[in-house]
């Protein structure tokens, strides 16, 4: 496990956060990245999350908003509401994947781990208020 995973998980031992998230290392991944996965809920719906932590000054937050959303239909639409929040929100961004799933990912800066707790959590009240806010205007986009 990286130094960052390790400092996160003291972290969570320390706050007594038990049973929220399931770790999985990554097996020959050069940077060694380990991924803290659990979900949020937001209006009754359980959102995938992943904390993504390696040897690099970077960690992210990733949810997986709806998967299989983009389609030929409701691809502008889409991309302009969450295009708004691009622009307002200078810590996360959306896009669609590969597979046409919408990604809500958000960047952690962490040189050595200083204070990550916190920061991820502290990002975790500002996604969740964001979404609670926001995410009946993206699925009406995407049912559009």
């Amino acid at each position: 496990m990286n130094k960052k995973a390790e400092i996160f998980l003291n972290y969570l031992d320390e706050k007594k956060i038990e049973n929220v998230f399931a770790i999985e290392e990554m097996p020959n991944d050069d940077w060694e990245s380990s991924i803290f996965r659990s979900n949020i809920d937001i209006g009754g719906n359980k959102l995938p999350v992943g904390v993504i932590l390696d040897n690099s000054i970077y960690g992210m937050i990733r949810i997986l908003i709806a998967p299989n959303a983009r389609t030929d239909e409701n691809e502008l639409a889409v991309l302009r509401v969450v295009n708004e929040y691009n622009k307002k929100y200078k810590s996360f961004k959306y896009y669609f994947d590969d597979k046409g799933s919408l990604v809500l990912d958000i960047c952690i800066l962490s040189a050595e781990g200083e204070r990550l707790g916190d920061l991820i959590y502290a990002m975790f009240d500002v996604i969740i208020n964001h979404l609670n806010e926001s995410y009946k205007e993206i699925m009406h986009a995407i049912w559009a």
